[in-house]
């Protein structure tokens, strides 16, 4: 007879840990609760202890990383002094690396998002509308000459988050891509 192990503070973030690696090297298909218990040192009554489905598993490893948390309170570091289309095209260098330095997480959810996984389509459209309203705040915030040109920001953080989009499909895609191209030809789209 298998028992559950004792509940332990970092167990969580230990399994969370390693299913990161594991879905990421094997998606979500290839990565069985047996294996994921095995690559934690734990039985699976454990596993299904802290996430209940694979469901559950793969939306914690998402919102563990409280991604829209961190977008609405982090102040992209942009130089107010900088002209219009520089600080855009700072502005958005530094969503895009930011971004990619998240490349297991990206791999998760463009894998099984193209997999047609529900979870991890939701978890995407989340991020997806939430990088767009904050970036929109971004921009409305940090560039007051827009409204002189009569550009709404919301139009300028969908443009913002179609071009990380493409950004980090093409760094996934071919393993490498230049931020700073993608954001200087949004910014002098934009500022045109």
């Amino acid at each position: 007879m298998t028992t559950t192990a004792p509940a332990e503070p970092n167990q969580r973030s230990r399994i969370l840990d390693a299913a990161l690696a594991l879905v990421s090297e094997r998606g979500a298909a290839g990565t069985s609760m047996r294996r994921l218990a095995a690559a934690c040192g734990l039985n699976v009554a454990t596993i299904y202890h802290y996430f209940p489905s694979k469901a559950d598993l793969l939306r914690a490893l998402i919102e563990e990383r409280r991604y829209g948390e961190r977008m609405a309170t982090e102040d992209p570091p942009v130089d107010a002094a900088l002209p219009p289309a520089e600080r855009l095209s700072a502005l958005v260098t530094w969503v895009v690396e930011s971004t990619l330095r998240e490349e297991v997480v990206l791999r998760l959810l463009v894998g099984e998002g193209l997999r047609g996984d529900v979870t991890a389509r939701r978890s995407a459209a989340e991020l997806l509308d939430a990088l767009a309203g904050t970036a929109t705040t971004w921009v409305a915030d940090g560039f007051p000459e827009l409204a002189a040109r009569g550009t709404r920001p919301a139009a300028v953080g969908v443009l913002m988050r179609a071009t990380l989009m493409a950004a980090v499909l093409e760094h996934l895609a071919v393993g490498a891509t230049d931020a700073r191209a993608h954001a200087d030809a949004l910014a002098a789209v934009v500022f045109a």
